[in-house]
């Protein structure tokens, strides 16, 4: 079976990863931005997880004229104040506009949580947008619960470090020591979301 080629606008290997493990059983051949070899960086100044996401499809389109798709997020912590809502800076929390290391991060968090009492329910607002062969945009949020706390696992994922603070309230297991199905059941429609926005416009390709 030939495999229609599409691009994941991300420079993250893990983000990359898991988005080919949830497509396996579709005919995509997934590509990265380094397997393109694109580094042109894009300004993420939208007001939704959407508007991100568009800016990515919009410019990579362009630049190499491969369907993309780009998936972006927010995230807000039901314990937190307002003014400390990561909102669509998720990995910028220093203010500054630039993304902090993986261990960076977790301090950062944890030291939120543990002001509030050390765990907090979550959403994840995700947006998953598409730019077909045609310049087509198709586009799709979706939200999911999770639950933080700030004793985190031993076990970190390298570029998303939060599945170390993140646990199913079911089996207590963190996110980062599942397997990718177990992974993909707690995170519903985070993944399972994706899955479904593809295989309903696999053939818009």
């Amino acid at each position: 079976m030939v495999k229609k080629r599409i691009l994941f606008a991300t420079t993250n290997p893990t983000k990359v990863a898991r988005v080919r493990e949830l497509l396996k059983h579709l005919p995509l051949k997934v590509l990265s931005l380094e397997d393109v070899n694109s580094f042109s960086q894009v300004i993420e100044d939208g007001n939704t997880p959407e508007d991100n996401a568009r800016k990515k499809v919009e410019h990579h389109y362009d630049e190499l004229g491969i369907p993309t798709i780009a998936v972006d997020s927010g995230l807000y912590i039901g314990r937190f104040p307002d003014d400390k809502q990561p909102g669509l800076f998720v990995r910028r929390v220093t203010g500054t506009g630039n993304d902090v290391t993986d261990d960076e991060m977790l301090q950062y968090y944890k030291q939120e949580l543990n002001k509030i009492g050390g765990i907090s329910k979550g959403i994840w607002i995700t947006a998953i947008v598409l730019k077909t062969s045609t310049g087509n945009i198709l586009s799709k949020t979706f939200e999911s619960e999770t639950m933080f706390t700030s004793q985190s696992s031993e076990v970190q994922t390298p570029g998303e470090p939060l599945n170390s603070m993140q646990i199913n309230p079911t089996t207590g297991k963190y996110y980062s020591e599942m397997t990718p199905e177990e992974r993909m059941k707690a995170q519903g429609a985070r993944a399972y979301g994706i899955v479904e926005f593809m295989e309903n416009n696999i053939d818009a390709l």
